[in-house]
């Protein structure tokens, strides 16, 4: 199996699958949380109505009781009280539009007025839902009792029924009432009445109707699922296409220098990435590897000695991409210079922050111009891309085992990362951050606001102070911009001492 294949087929792997697997589990989820919404929506919908039907049923109730504390009940007995009592119970059935009579009752069980004339005089057997006591006012002794006849069919005044969506009533025998028909398949929600506690309300619905919304909702993460799948298929394809050819015409390249012995075949190169790097590296080595093989003897023997300045070059050669001087990188090496030791550093250690804090924009390098020398405002695109700058510098730093170089590699990745945690590229907070980034972004800002850039002006001193105040505990270690106050002549000697000569 060629290298081609193997590489698309490990790109499949370890995105296509993953993928699939996440937006499974997010839809499922996603699912399940609009299945309980619905619900959610039904059992507030029916609270709704419950509260109305309890709180009629308790206006009810507080009517008949002021009726049966009023005058006119309580002279009962008087003669033709009866007829004015039940013309008075009539008007209130009236009133509140109410299926069902209103009796007063005597000790004995007979109807003595009620809000139908034609049953007074009767005997009473019914167990009306709801009776209220009167009381003689002479001696508040019980003498009769008033009761109400209240029809379930009452409730159906509240209930808002349609072809989907349906309330019905179970009484204390499970009977269901006033159910208009049964869906095939339904999703219920159910309560019972406070002022009824022997009735329990439900209100349905048909399934098809209320996870209609869910049907549109799969039918479109299908449609996403498969169109991301795609895209990942298609990068895939391209991207193991985009790594494997610079790496194939390398191999041939090899393959036919071993075969014929040849060293003047050169590998063609096409881009200027790690890649292109690698296949003129690869020329280079191919024309003049004893040069190149002596070469590397000598840088060897070298680097010791030259990595301090090494590493302060490549500093200002990454600042001058951005059309900054080399002095900004001497400056903020200053600055890290005076901030770690009255930080508490050792004089060695703030002697290497001082080396290695030029490195901190390395990764500029690997940003096109256009964006690192844009006059105007990025776009969200172009600031992120600009952001990789940070991640970039540490990849280019992290692999060495000089103690310079991981100073360095600390530096560059951790220059951009804020006190409160939101900076970048991983959003470290507090002292997370390392000291060698916390010192660094202090003093690449402060010099970075008091120098022209192809995007600004410089600042005036009194905006710059204001601006690192306010970043006190924000983007800054407080302790750091307290050192930076109490030292301010210091950091502004060194800034008239390197200040940059047009």
């Amino acid at each position: 199996m060629s290298i081609r294949i193997k590489t698309i087929l490990f790109l499949l792997l370890i995105s296509l699958i993953p993928y699939v697997i996440t937006m499974f589990f997010f839809g499922t989820s996603l699912q399940q949380e609009q299945f309980k919404s619905i619900t959610k929506e039904l059992e507030t919908q029916l609270d709704m109505t419950i509260d109305r039907i309890d709180q009629h049923i308790k206006n009810i109730q507080d009517d008949l009781s002021f009726i049966a504390k009023s005058e006119i009940m309580t002279d009962i007995f008087t003669d033709d009280l009866d007829r004015r009592i039940s013309r008075l119970l009539q008007n209130k059935k009236q009133d509140l539009h109410l299926e069902g009579d209103l009796y007063v009752v005597n000790l004995s069980g007979k109807i003595i007025a009620c809000s139908d004339f034609s049953q007074i005089g009767e005997k009473f057997n019914d167990t009306p839902i709801y009776h209220i006591n009167i009381y003689s006012p002479f001696d508040n002794s019980k003498i009769a009792v008033l009761y109400l006849e209240y029809q379930l069919s009452n409730l159906q005044n509240y209930f808002n029924n349609t072809s989907t969506r349906q309330y019905f009533i179970i009484n204390t025998d499970g009977k269901i009432l006033f159910r208009p028909h049964e869906f095939d398949e339904k999703i219920a929600v159910e309560k019972g009445l406070k002022t009824l506690p022997s009735i329990t309300l439900v209100l349905e619905e048909d399934k098809s109707e209320a996870y209609s919304i869910v049907k549109k909702y799969r039918f479109w993460f299908f449609v996403t699922l498969v169109i991301g799948g795609l895209m990942i298929v298609l990068f895939a394809l391209y991207f193991a296409n985009s790594l494997i050819r610079p790496l194939s015409r390398l191999s041939k390249t090899a393959r036919d220098i071993t075969v014929t012995q040849d060293y003047t075949k050169q590998v063609a190169v096409h881009s200027s990435d790690e890649l292109g790097q690698m296949g003129k590296s690869f020329n280079k080595m191919i024309s003049s590897m004893k040069d190149a093989m002596d070469e590397i003897k000598a840088l060897n023997k070298e680097i010791e000695d030259t990595q301090r300045e090494v590493v302060f070059t490549m500093g200002a050669i990454g600042e001058s991409r951005s059309k900054e001087t080399g002095n900004h990188v001497k400056r903020v090496a200053e600055y890290s210079r005076i901030l770690a030791h009255h930080y508490g550093l050792s004089a060695e250690e703030a002697e290497m922050l001082k080396q290695a804090s030029p490195m901190h924009d390395i990764g500029k390098v690997a940003i096109p111009d256009a964006i690192l020398n844009k006059p105007g405002k990025f776009t969200d695109e172009e600031f992120e891309k600009m952001k990789e700058h940070a991640r970039l510098g540490y990849e280019m730093l992290k692999s060495s085992n000089r103690t310079l170089l991981k100073a360095a590699a600390i530096v560059a990745y951790e220059h951009h990362e804020k006190w409160n945690g939101k900076g970048y590229p991983r959003g470290l907070k507090g002292e997370d951050i390392h000291i060698y980034g916390r010192i660094t972004a202090l003093a690449d800002v402060f010099d970075a606001l008091g120098s022209d850039r192809v995007y600004k002006k410089a600042w005036t001193d009194e905006k710059i102070f204001a601006l690192i105040k306010e970043e006190r505990g924000v983007h800054f270690d407080p302790q750091l911009v307290d050192i930076f106050f109490k030292h301010l002549d210091e950091f502004l000697a060194v800034r008239e001492k390197l200040k940059d000569i047009f």
